[in-house]
C-alpha cells in the first residue's frame, strides 16, 4: 500500500510518500512567481550569443531563461542536413527581439536563469504528446510485444511531424481509453497555441506549477494508492480533479486529527533530517551530504563502525549500506544534476563492481532517471539524476548573509512555515493570546499581503496573535513564541 500524505492547511503546501510504512520522497509546492519545469512562455530574445551557441529569453521572470541552438524549433525543423546545421551559428537560427514558444527544462537557481526548450512536451498520466518531434518512443519497462503494440498504434494515431511517447501505465489499457487521453493533450496544445496568439510576450501560456493537478496526473492510475489531505478546501478541489480516475477518488481521505499531518504519519521527523547533511547507517558508519553549485558531493565513512571481520569486509560492508542509503536519500531529497561519492577506499576492482551493482539494484525504485558513469581512476564514483525540480535543500534554504553566501541557512518562508505549524499546535489551547517574536523576513511571509495570512491564521486558530520583531539582531531567519495568556497581559509585556 502507498499512501501520499498532503499538508495543504499552511501557506507551504508539503506532501510525503509513504512506502511499505516509510516515507521514500518529500516535496512541496514551487515557490509561486517561478517558472517551474514544464510550463510553457511566450518569450521575446533578448541576447544571441554566437560563442556559446546560446540566447537569452526574456520570459518575465526575475533573470531572463537560456537556450541553447540545438533546442530551438527552427534549428530542429531546418531541411539543411546535420552536418551542416552543426557548422552555423545560433544567429542563423533566432535573432534578437524574435517571439519564442518556450518550455521550462530546469528551474531558475540563484544564480541561473531557466534553463529552455523551444521543442514542447505535453505530458498526460499513460501518454507525453510531442508536438513537432516526429519521434514515438515506449517506455523501456515494457515487454518487446508491448513496445512493438504501441509503437504500430502511436503510427495510427499522430499526425504530420508530431511525436508521442506511451507511459508504462499504457500497458494492458484499451486503445480508447489510450486515443481519449491522446486527444485531449492535443486539445491542451491547441490551448497554448491559441493562448500564444492572444497574449504579448513575455507570458505564460501553460502553468505547470499546481501540485495537486500534477500528482493526481502522475498517480492517477496508480490503484495501490490512498491519499490523506488534511485542508478542506484543497480536499474537494482533489476530489474534483480525480474525477476521470473513480478507483482514486474513492480513496482520497480528509484527515481530521488534532496533531499536525506530518508528525501523525511520521514524515515530520523525516523532513527535519532531510535538511541535515549528516546519516547515519545501521551498522555505525555514516554519509556526509554537502551542496554545491556545480554538483552534491557525498562523502561515505565507516565512523563508528570497525567491524569484528577484516578491513576488506568492514569497508565493504559500510559501502554496502551507504550504496542503499544514498538511493534512498537521493530520492528523498530529491538530489539531481551531478552526483560524486568518495566511498571508502577498495582495492579490488572486484569490490569496486559489487558495490556499482548494488546502487544500480537500490535506484531501480526511483521513478526518475538515474545515468551510472562508474568509479573514475581516482577512485570516486560519477553518477547522474534527472532534474525535475529543485532539491529540498535549496527549496528550502538560501544564501548565509553573514559568511558571505559561501554556506547556506532556512529560508524566511520556511521559518515562517515552522512558526504557522507551532501557532497550529495551540489551536485547542483555551488562553485568549499568543506572542510571536521573529526576524522582520519571517514577519513577513507570517503576516502576509496586508496582513490577510495573519487575519485568515487568527479566524482559523481562534485566538489573537500579536508578532513583533526581535529586539536584538539575529544572524538568520528565526522565531520564538514569547508568552501565551491574556491580551491585555500580551499588550503591556510588548511595552515593557
Amino acid at each position: 500500500m502507498k499512501k501520499i500524505i498532503i499538508n495543504a492547511v499552511t501557506q507551504m503546501k508539503r506532501i510525503a510518500v509513504i512506502e511499505n510504512g516509510k516515507v521514500a520522497e518529500l516535496q512541496m509546492e514551487a515557490v509561486a512567481g517561478l517558472p517551474v519545469p514544464g510550463s510553457i512562455y511566450k518569450g521575446r530574445v533578448k541576447r544571441v550569443l554566437p560563442g556559446m551557441q546560446a540566447a537569452f529569453v526574456d520570459i518575465g521572470s526575475t533573470k531572463n531563461g537560456f537556450i541553447h541552438r540545438d533546442d530551438l524549433l527552427s534549428y530542429q525543423q531546418s531541411r539543411l542536413s546535420p552536418e551542416e546545421k552543426k557548422g552555423m551559428t545560433i544567429s542563423s537560427f533566432v535573432q534578437e527581439g524574435e517571439e519564442l514558444i518556450v518550455q521550462i527544462v530546469k528551474e531558475e537557481t540563484d544564480s541561473k536563469g531557466a534553463r529552455l526548450t523551444g521543442m514542447l512536451s505535453i505530458p498526460g498520466s499513460r501518454l507525453v504528446f510531442l508536438p513537432n518531434a516526429s519521434h514515438i518512443g515506449v517506455s523501456k519497462k515494457m515487454s518487446r510485444n508491448e513496445k512493438e503494440k504501441w509503437r504500430l498504434y502511436g503510427q495510427t494515431l499522430v499526425r504530420g511531424e508530431d511525436g508521442l511517447i506511451f507511459r508504462t501505465s499504457c500497458a494492458g489499457q484499451p486503445d480508447e481509453e489510450i486515443e481519449a487521453e491522446f486527444r485531449g493533450l492535443i486539445e491542451r496544445h491547441r490551448q497554448v497555441e491559441n493562448s500564444a496568439e492572444q497574449k504579448e510576450a513575455p507570458a505564460l501560456l501553460h502553468d505547470e506549477a499546481d501540485y495537486l493537478n500534477k500528482l493526481i496526473r502522475d498517480h492517477g492510475y496508480d490503484e495501490t494508492l490512498e491519499i490523506v489531505i488534511d485542508d478542506g478546501a484543497e480536499f474537494r478541489r482533489l476530489l474534483m480533479l480525480a474525477k476521470p480516475f473513480p478507483s482514486l477518488q474513492k480513496k482520497i481521505i480528509l484527515y481530521s486529527g488534532k496533531e499536525n499531518i506530518f508528525s501523525y504519519y511520521g514524515a515530520e521527523t523525516t523532513w527535519e533530517k532531510a535538511l541535515r547533511p549528516h546519516v547515519w547507517l545501521k551498522n555505525g558508519g555514516s554519509l556526509r551530504i554537502d551542496y554545491t553549485e556545480a554538483m552534491t558531493v557525498i562523502d561515505v565513512n565507516t565512523d563508528k563502525f570497525t567491524g569484528k571481520a577484516s578491513r576488506r569486509e568492514t569497508v565493504l560492508q559500510t559501502n554496502h549500506q551507504a550504496a542503499e542509503e544514498i538511493a534512498k536519500q537521493l530520492r528523498l531529497r530529491n538530489i539531481s544534476g551531478m552526483i560524486v561519492i568518495d566511498f571508502i577506499t577498495m582495492a579490488e576492482a572486484e569490490d569496486q563492481k559489487r558495490v556499482e551493482e548494488w546502487l544500480k539494484r537500490a535506484l531501480q525504485a526511483d521513478r526518475i532517471t538515474t545515468v551510472i558513469h562508474g568509479f573514475t581512476r581516482m577512485g570516486v564514483f560519477e553518477m547522474t539524476r534527472k532534474k525535475e525540480r529543485q532539491s529540498l535543500h535549496h527549496a528550502l534554504t538560501e544564501p548565509c548573509g553573514v559568511c558571505q553566501e559561501s554556506g547556506r541557512v532556512l529560508s524566511a518562508k520556511t521559518v515562517a512555515n515552522q512558526a504557522e505549524i507551532a501557532l497550529r499546535e495551540y489551536r485547542y489551547m483555551d488562553e485568549e493570546a499568543l506572542w510571536i517574536e521573529a526576524t522582520a523576513d519571517v514577519l513577513y511571509h507570517l503576516k502576509g499581503l496586508h496582513d490577510e495570512n495573519l487575519h485568515q491564521l487568527e479566524s482559523k486558530l481562534s485566538f489573537v496573535i500579536f508578532l513583533t520583531e526581535f529586539r536584538e539582531k539575529q544572524t538568520a531567519p528565526s522565531f520564538t513564541i514569547r508568552h501565551i495568556g491574556s491580551a491585555e497581559d500580551i499588550q503591556q509585556r510588548i511595552k515593557r
